[in-house]
């Protein structure tokens, strides 16, 4: 991916914009008045910049051919159900390239639909990578403690400029949180739709095998169109739930 497409880059803008709020949290709590808020978009721009730097330098290092979307940490819930489902995926190719040649045919229309999913499913991937990336730049537990001060501060302070400017740093702190909440919330929704289809995609490996047994069987044949158009349409029903899981996410982090 080069400069302008990590420019155009949704995930970089959310970065950018977390780590300029809380810089500009940072400076209100210094008592920098309007001034946070020139730090705030200044921090802003430059993790915006820099991560899409880092996404050039990343790209200009993958493999010839590309290494496919970015992965979730390693160990991660969202990595163990994206392995799974790779794994699927391979167990159905082998099943396809062992299958009697009267369904192999049927098998292969499976497989490639199964490939399709994964695809899908490596995007959500990548999404929940971005989303973690996010919100490991959000202090939460510095945050936390930061409104606590300031909640007793504003208690003990009257009315006039310096309250003015507590509170102005309680609302930037309030709004850190709530986009950290934002956050995990999308992701969480994220790892659910990867964990369901990467069981689904599992559950077809038996679905796969009734239908190679059934072949095996005098009039076994004659099921298999209609077998395989149920597992081809639950295909289709988990990339329909990948694709609105994911938008939904996206219109969650714009707020």
């Amino acid at each position: 991916m080069g400069l302008r497409q990590q420019l155009a880059d949704p995930w970089g803008l959310v970065a950018g914009a977390v780590t300029g709020t809380l810089a500009g949290a940072v400076a209100y709590a210094a008592h920098a008045g309007a001034a946070a808020l020139v730090i705030g978009a200044g921090v802003a721009a430059g993790g915006y910049a820099v991560k899409a730097g880092a996404g050039v330098l990343a790209a200009r290092h993958a493999p010839v051919g590309g290494a496919g979307p970015a992965r979730p940490a390693k160990g991660s819930p969202a990595e163990v159900w994206l392995h799974r489902a790779e794994k699927s995926v391979r167990t159905l190719r082998e099943q396809t390239a062992a299958a009697d040649p009267a369904v192999r045919g049927w098998l292969a229309e499976i497989g490639a639909d199964a490939a399709r999913t994964l695809d899908e499913l490596g995007r959500v991937a990548a999404q929940v990578a971005a989303v973690d990336d996010a919100a490991a730049r959000i202090d939460v537990v510095r945050l936390q403690a930061e409104r606590t001060t300031l909640v007793r501060t504003l208690f003990d302070t009257p009315d006039g400029p310096a309250r003015k400017d507590h509170t102005r740093s309680a609302q930037s702190v309030a709004d850190q949180l709530a986009a950290y909440a934002r956050l995990r919330e999308a992701r969480d929704a994220l790892v659910a739709r990867l964990k369901a289809t990467a069981l689904g995609l599992e559950g077809l490996i038996a679905r796969v095998a009734e239908i190679t047994a059934a072949a095996a069987t005098t009039g076994g044949v004659d099921t298999t169109a209609t077998r395989v158009r149920e597992l081809t349409e639950q295909l289709d029903g988990f990339r329909t739930g990948l694709a609105e899981t994911e938008a939904v996410s996206r219109r969650a982090l714009r707020g």
